[in-house]
């Protein structure tokens, strides 16, 4: 790669076409201006929605004129910001348009707690009345059902005023994290003194040399062992927080608040639980595996993110990521290629690093936008399973956006990571069958070796872990440092197995997760990756009619609960079967990195 250039110096055919959404900012302003006459009209509307059929419908077809263009200028602003951080003019864009989010929910804030007050024959009637709103009786039948976990207006109104309090704990864990937090200096692999940080730390935990990876482990956890007092606070000031609002809602536990709207069962996620809890065997062989790989006398949890491969330090320019996607993907038959074709080809794509750029890499778009997609593209492998992964989003979301009407063309969070991964997967089984090196097949494997690992495994201990603790609340108890940090201890012991060492100070970890702050998210991760194995397993073993099921599935949009949508594909998430066939495949993967790393 040369190096870095700016903005400008990238070629247009690199670069998204975030113009076809706006060719000016002056287009862009006419269409805010807009918006905010819109937004007035929308709050007039408010005042008698309910008074007939005529005025509902009125209301909810306003409502949505004025999401689309929000949505809009979003996806221009954030994008046009993204590709230049030091841009302050974009910058500008972006923060209207999230002072223009921040007034629409404040000015529509009590449209649902004022239908939830309503006979809800009523509204139903007014939805069989008006033909226009056939789309949205899905996501309002969901809205009623919250009736009897909705409280009065006055009251949903100060909850709604605390909020920004109540959800400081996530904020200030994240300042400490993230800005006060400082670690001890380390030696790196050259024997220099460096910095440790959270973001180098990632690198030095995978360092072939030992010394350097314990020491980085070491110093990380000491560091945050400091915090335990202030974190543990944060984390049960959240926890507490749910297990108030659930009994305020009438909910039976902070769990069942977080699943019941979206019509999933508790038992899902124990089942998830146990059945990982299961296999936790083959997990445990892994890791004996890699200690003999290592040749470690003693295997350690700072020794679990080394690689037990040759670095694969091939690389491959985007024109040949580029075939190796669409070769991997034709699979779903010729429509799904077309539409890939067309994305590489029509500016959905921002594909390399420039001066000021947002690192990292995301899928976006709206409605009424193309599904955009920002790339850092540097040649690496993982980049290659990146766009993969970004176009399954994108292709999702199109697919969507082609099939249903607005109101119920957003799909489930539940099932978002779906075809993202599914991708990944056909990439890594394509580039396995078709590459004859023993290093680049023993690189395949163990990488997906480890997606299991980080996303099944750890992703369901940390779920494991939030539910002990939401529970340990529930039941009226409070949060202590001791008590969490002895649970997550534990859970480690259990989660890794008696032949790893399991240092004490692991117990710290639970302290730099930010996603517990985000309660009962991570399950979902576990679920995904599930899933995504048994699509994968079904469409390159043929299975008879299920690429179009699954296709069918891409396009079903938001009209129904995810646990529905998913029998579309003939997935059962309330039985074990799913899951058991993942960490089966998860066994036949590493079954198969054994033969090939002892095959001559």
């Amino acid at each position: 790669m040369d190096k870095i250039k700016t903005r400008d110096e990238q070629s247009s055919k690199d670069k998204w076409n975030i113009e076809k959404i706006y060719k000016t900012i002056d287009e862009f302003n006419e269409d805010y201006n807009k918006l905010k006459k819109e937004l007035d009209k929308l709050v007039k509307l408010e005042d008698n929605f309910l008074d007939n059929s005529t005025n509902f419908k009125d209301f909810f077809i306003q409502d949505e004129k004025v999401n689309r263009i929000l949505e809009k200028l979003s996806v221009y602003s954030n994008c046009k910001s993204d590709e230049d951080k030091s841009n302050s003019t974009y910058q500008s864009l972006a923060g209207k348009i999230t002072n223009l989010y921040a007034e629409y929910n404040e000015k529509t804030a009590n449209i649902i707690p004022r239908m939830l007050k309503e006979d809800k024959n009523k509204i139903l009637r007014y939805l069989e009345e008006e033909k226009e709103l056939t789309s949205h009786k899905y996501p309002i039948e969901r809205i009623l059902k919250e009736k009897e976990h909705t409280l009065s207006e006055e009251v949903e109104k100060v909850i709604s005023a605390y909020s920004p309090v109540l959800d400081s704990s996530y904020y200030t864990s994240s300042y400490l994290r993230n800005a006060d937090l400082k670690f001890d200096n380390i030696k790196d692999e050259n024997n220099k003194e460096v910095e440790l940080t959270e973001a180098n730390y990632s690198i030095y935990i995978r360092s072939k040399d030992r010394s350097v990876r314990k020491d980085a482990f070491n110093k990380l956890y000491k560091s945050y062992k400091n915090l335990e007092n202030t974190l543990t606070s944060t984390y049960n000031t959240t926890v507490t927080n749910d297990s108030i609002t659930a009994r305020l809602r009438n909910y039976n536990s902070s769990i069942e608040m977080y699943l019941k709207p979206k019509n999933i069962p508790i038992t899902l996620y124990d089942n998830l639980i146990k059945v990982v809890r299961d296999n936790l065997d083959t997990l445990y062989e892994y890791y004996d595996l890699k200690k003999e790989i290592l040749n470690l006398d003693e295997y350690h949890l700072y020794d679990s993110y080394v690689s037990i491969v040759k670095e694969n330090n091939k690389k491959y320019s985007f024109e040949e990521a580029k075939e190796l996607v669409l070769n991997a993907l034709s699979v779903y038959g010729d429509e799904y290629t077309n539409i890939l074709k067309t994305a590489f080809a029509d500016g959905w794509i921002d594909i390399y690093p420039n001066k000021g750029k947002r690192g990292g890499a995301y899928s976006t778009g709206s409605y009424d936008t193309l599904p955009y997609v920002l790339l850092n593209y540097t040649e690496d492998y993982n980049d290659v399973s990146t766009l993969a992964h970004e176009l399954g989003h994108s292709m999702h979301t199109y697919l969507n956006n082609k099939a249903n009407p607005y109101i119920t063309a957003n799909y489930p969070i539940f099932l978002a990571e779906i075809a993202s991964t599914t991708n990944e997967l056909l990439l890594s089984h394509y580039m396995y069958k078709n590459s004859n090196s023993k290093e680049e097949k023993l690189a395949i494997l163990n990488e997906k070796l480890e997606l299991f690992k980080a996303t099944i495994y750890r992703q369901t201990m940390f779920a494991e872990f939030e539910k002990i603790a939401h529970e340990h609340v529930d039941n009226g108890n409070v949060l202590t440092s001791d008590y969490l940090c002895d649970i997550y201890y534990k859970l480690n012991k259990e989660y890794f197995g008696d032949n790893v060492v399991v240092d004490e100070d692991i117990k710290y970890e639970w302290l730099r997760i930010p996603h517990f702050y985000t309660p009962f998210y991570v399950y979902q991760y576990a679920t995904s990756l599930s899933i995504a194995c048994y699509v994968y397993k079904n469409i390159i073993n043929e299975t008879p009619g299920f690429k179009d099921k699954y296709l069918n599935f891409l396009a079903s949009g938001g009209k129904n609960y995810p646990l529905e949508v998913l029998k579309l594909i003939d997935i059962d998430l309330c039985d074990t079967k799913v899951f058991e066939s993942a960490l089966n495949d998860f066994k036949e993967t590493l079954e198969e990195f054994k033969q090939v790393y002892n095959s001559k």
